[in-house]
């Protein structure tokens, strides 16, 4: 497949970032999938290194143009506020339920969870402000 022009134009950048995301949504699917054990669960560790790999990509491509940079930036904010929620907030709200109901058990959220919450915020909100246009 040849690029039409320079392959390290701003343009091309922006198209590589646009289909890295669909990459990093696919992998997404694959570590959820994997997680409720509809696939073997193998397939996370391929999934997980797929999604990371695009989104170091994405961040390398990040600068394309404005708006592809808006894009970035929404990601960014809502994995950092969906990590910042499944580490800080869910353990609280979790423990008040506990309190309750009475019934103070171990930790429910594995800590792991924090990554894949990052993910699952920064894809949807960059497909959100990708489908609004703006």
């Amino acid at each position: 497949m040849s690029f039409p022009g320079n392959p390290h134009s701003p343009r091309s950048y922006g198209q590589m970032h646009l289909v890295l995301n669909h990459v990093a949504a696919a992998a997404l699917i694959v570590v959820l999938l994997s997680a409720s054990e509809l696939i073997p669960k193998d397939f996370a560790l391929i999934g997980f290194t797929f999604g990371a790999l695009a989104v170091v990509f994405m961040y390398s491509t990040r600068d394309a143009d404005e708006w592809i940079r808006s894009l970035w930036t929404a990601g960014a904010n809502a994995g950092f506020l969906g990590a910042i929620s499944w580490l800080v907030f869910l353990p609280f709200f979790e423990g008040f339920y506990d309190g309750l109901t009475a019934n103070e058990s171990v930790r429910n959220l594995p800590s792991e969870g924090a990554s894949i919450a990052a993910l699952v915020c920064f894809v949807a909100a960059h497909y959100a402000k990708r489908i609004r246009g703006v």
